[in-house]
């Protein structure tokens, strides 16, 4: 299979996503750059968010109701792969839980995320 340079691109994208914008919450520099400002994420159980502003609001709320300041962090992305516009990424967190992100780019950032958790 050829290699996809902008998936290659949009996997970087994600990496720096969790490990830098996440795991610091860094909720307005480097984790709303990797989303466009109408990103839509539904997160399995959750009510769908429109709009950066409103999928940050979540995440704010999500940290602060599983136990405070900061998040839980992301150490890696085990398994990530991808294919033109979408990307497939298993974090795994340091309490040992894992996530699956299957995220839609448009233009170097996401979309639309799916997050199952």
């Amino acid at each position: 299979m050829p290699k996809d340079d902008a998936v290659d691109r949009n996997l970087e994208g994600m990496d720096d996503l969790d490990f830098v914008g996440w795991n610091n919450a860094d909720w307005t520099g480097v984790f709303a750059h990797h989303h466009t400002d109408d990103v839509l994420v539904d997160w399995q159980g959750q009510p769908q968010t429109h709009g950066i502003e409103e999928h940050i609001e979540a995440m704010k709320s999500y940290v602060e109701h599983s136990g405070g300041g900061t998040p839980p962090q992301i150490t890696s992305h085990p398994i990530k792969f991808g294919s033109g516009e979408w990307t497939c990424v298993v974090g795994e967190f340091d309490n040992g839980a894992r996530m699956v992100t299957v995220a839609k780019w448009r233009a170097g950032a996401i979309a639309e995320e799916y997050i199952w958790a």
